[in-house]
């Protein structure tokens, strides 16, 4: 596991990095051109963080 983690490190650097959902443990290989992945995984941890803000968002609409 460590040769391999150390092998992408190598081979495509700053494209391995936690994923960007506190309650998630994974990590993401970020193959998008721009390098601006966020989510292990859109239909998991994308949906829900897309849907944490999109609530906070009209939550606090609805309060003003």
């Amino acid at each position: 596991m460590l040769m391999t983690w150390s092998a992408l490190q190598e081979s495509m650097p700053g494209r391995l990095r936690p994923c960007e959902n506190p309650d998630c443990q994974r990590f993401l290989l970020d193959r998008s051109k721009p390098n601006n992945a966020h989510w292990c995984s859109m239909a998991a941890c994308g949906n829900r963080m897309k849907a944490r803000r999109h609530h906070a968002r009209t939550r606090a609409a609805a309060g003003e």
